[in-house]
């Protein structure tokens, strides 16, 4: 008889280290709890009391035994900075790349970089610098005199250069008599229409596993571990890459967008084929199977002034049953306090329209869009993503998972029948990530497929309305 096998996952971020116990022979979450973060002190305090939950449903011998796998977004996630060519070409597909990793872009440059680019850089404590731009045997001018200027640059971090490779030797070079740190990738636009990021997003995540962490008070858990895989974006975004496709064994369940919504940030996640609206024209940067963006003006804590502010103020009281007084002071007390909970239902209530506007904003960023054309050539041209066939969307975080009608928030990812033009699905099955198990379950998605996929799916709950039972 086949011994049973566990796992014990773990998740540090800023504000709380979560933990999951799932049994991998049954295919199911034992567990799932957190404590706070003590990734400023000693990261290791707050993962001792997640091993203590986790004990309580695991005997001694099968804790011993048992896989310990880590992500971290502690102190901010993965800072990195991105420099391209052209904007809706190389800039695009960097971002692309730097987002598909699991980071968050604090800063970007685009053309020929200047001092002011190089300061912005260093305002901004980026850990590193994503170098793009050109096609396969193109100009080389304009990434050699852009290396130049970082290799004379006080930048002291890590340039991945994932741009024509024809020019990568001398880009390598330049950089490294500037004393600076410099990674070879592949070139993440080769062609026109061609999108190739993997490498560059595996040599960010690699940077992270290597160095980064040493920097986030999460060195010590290392000998306590069996790892610390990746951030914890990109623990999300193997999970919804595994819930969409599928394993050999067992379909999955196609197109999806997940919504994380947090204090500072709201990340969108969509997994789906590439593909045209009827009779346009695709222009702009190829878009990748597994997309990520990140609205770093949206969020619940410390962007709730930003979200606030771009809904407007008025309509976030008329939307909460509130007046704008209320509005104002409830999101100065969110901005000062990252950690604050609503105490009342009027508290509760500002945090569900704020959490509704992330989605509607969020969603629409994310999408692609149909822009129509005089030209007797092609009327109708495409940017960006269509997630016309989307069917399933899904919310994690806290303002989501905690709030009273989390599918209200929801159904504003779909596309509204006045916009016509915007590529987003018309119906979709809604879901919540009650559990936190998107994080565990991407961390499980290499090693362990079929169980991660079977987690996900008796895991993820859906909303009150939903027309679906289950996954």
């Amino acid at each position: 008889m086949q011994k049973n096998r566990y796992a014990v996952l773990l998740d540090f971020g800023s504000t709380r280290t979560k933990v999951a116990v799932a049994s991998l022979s049954e295919r199911r979450m034992l567990f799932t709890g957190s404590a706070a973060s003590t990734v400023k002190t000693d990261a290791r305090v707050a993962l001792k009391e997640c091993f203590e939950m986790a004990k309580s449903v695991l005997s001694a011998s099968e804790f011993g035994s048992a896989e310990k796998l880590a992500s971290s977004s502690a102190a901010g996630g993965l800072r990195i900075g991105v420099i391209g060519l052209s904007e809706s070409l190389s800039l695009k597909a960097g971002r692309n790349a730097a987002y598909g990793s699991g980071g968050r872009i604090v800063a970007t440059a685009c053309g020929l970089i200047k001092e002011s680019d190089i300061a912005g850089f260093a305002s901004k404590n980026i850990e590193i610098i994503l170098f793009c731009g050109g096609y396969e045997n193109g100009s080389e001018k304009a990434l050699l005199r852009n290396a130049s200027v970082l290799a004379e640059s006080g930048l002291n971090i890590p340039v991945i250069y994932a741009g024509n490779s024809f020019a990568a030797v001398r880009v390598r070079s330049i950089l490294a008599a500037g004393g600076k740190e410099c990674f070879l990738s592949d070139n993440i636009i080769p062609a026109v229409g061609e999108l190739n990021t993997a490498m560059a997003e595996q040599t960010i995540r690699d940077i992270f596993l290597g160095r980064i962490i040493n920097m986030k008070g999460l060195s010590g858990v290392r000998e306590m571990t069996d790892g610390i895989l990746m951030p914890t974006p990109a623990a999300v975004l193997a999970a919804g890459r595994l819930l969409s496709c599928g394993t050999s064994a067992e379909k999955g369940v196609g197109d999806l967008v997940i919504f994380d919504i947090g204090g500072a940030t709201t990340d969108v996640h969509s997994f789906s084929e590439q593909s045209p609206f009827e009779g346009a024209r695709l222009t702009g940067a190829a878009e990748s199977f597994a997309k990520r963006t990140v609205e770093g003006d949206l969020g619940l804590r410390e962007s709730s002034g930003h979200t606030a502010e771009l809904c407007g103020i008025s309509r976030v009281a008329l939307a909460s049953g509130t007046d704008e007084a209320f509005v104002r002071e409830g999101v100065k007390k969110r901005v000062e306090d990252n950690s604050y909970l609503p105490s009342n239902s009027d508290e509760h209530a500002l945090d569900e329209a704020l959490a509704s506007f992330c989605v509607s904003a969020a969603s629409r960023r994310h999408a692609g869009s149909i822009i129509h054309s005089a030209s007797s050539v092609c009327k109708l041209m495409q940017r960006g993503k269509n997630l016309r066939s989307v069917r399933c969307v899904i919310g994690t975080g806290g303002p989501l998972i905690n709030n009273r009608r989390p599918e209200s928030a929801l159904k504003l990812s779909l596309r509204k029948e006045a916009e016509k033009d915007i590529l987003l699905p018309d119906r979709a099955d809604l879901f919540l990530d009650k559990s936190y198990v998107l994080y565990a379950a991407g961390l499980l998605a290499e090693r362990e497929p079929d169980a991660a996929l079977a987690m996900m799916k008796k895991s993820l709950c859906p909303t009150g309305d939903s027309e679906v039972s289950a996954l």
